[in-house]
């Protein structure tokens, strides 16, 4: 009897604030929007990777304050120069590839950070190595078009509208009939997930710059 008419009424009710906090910040978590446009401690490291720096840098911000974003990258840094993209790729690990992507001033990606991974140890992590990463370096999209004559010539990618970023299927292959990619992908053994996660982060990057120089609507 002492414990219902005693106890149980304020259990019950801190129960209920714990739960109600805990939605709050859910809520929260999921519909917060950056709108400071500091770049923190880990997009540095990140931006210091690929360029050797980072002190010029800023994050671009829309005209309302909030922070600029494309589908697929969470926030886009520059220098006037240079372009960095920071994306969070599904691995083997939904989300598990929380990366930079650097550009350079005529939209070859200069290199790659990996800020932070979920991936498996051991199989997946081993994207973090540096030969794996290196091969992105130097990479670019191209796209053969006709002209009016005939001839073949070479064009910025379309392949970044929005469309068709959503249709990106992970075992789509590296190249096809109109476009190429001037590699091939080398993935880690026994980490085909994480593999192919990172180029498709590195492939919404150049998706993202192709649409911020107005190649795709």
């Amino acid at each position: 009897m002492f414990f219902k008419e005693k106890i149980k009424p304020p259990l019950v009710l801190t129960l209920i604030c714990l739960i109600t906090c805990g939605l709050l910040v859910a809520a929260y978590e999921a519909t917060y929007v950056d709108t400071t446009g500091i770049i923190t401690d880990k997009l540095q490291t990140g931006l210091t990777e690929v360029y050797g720096h980072f002190e010029d840098f800023e994050m671009l911000l829309n005209d309302d304050g909030t922070v600029r974003t494309y589908d697929g990258v969470t926030s886009i840094l520059s220098d006037g120069k240079y372009t960095a993209f920071e994306i969070t790729a599904d691995g083997y690990s939904k989300g598990g590839l929380h990366v930079l992507v650097g550009l350079d001033e005529n939209g070859t990606v200069k290199g790659v950070s990996i800020m932070t991974i979920g991936e498996t140890p051991g199989l997946g992590t081993k994207v973090q190595n540096t030969d794996f990463l290196n091969q992105f370096s130097g990479v670019t999209y191209e796209q053969t078009i006709e002209t009016d004559s005939g001839e073949p010539v070479k064009a910025k990618s379309v392949w970044g509208s929005r469309a068709e970023i959503q249709s990106l299927k992970r075992e789509q292959e590296l190249t096809d009939t109109n476009s190429s990619v001037n590699f091939t992908l080398d993935t880690v053994t026994g980490a085909t997930f994480s593999s192919k996660g990172m180029y498709d982060a590195v492939k919404t990057a150049l998706a993202a710059y192709n649409q911020m120089e107005g190649g795709a609507e």
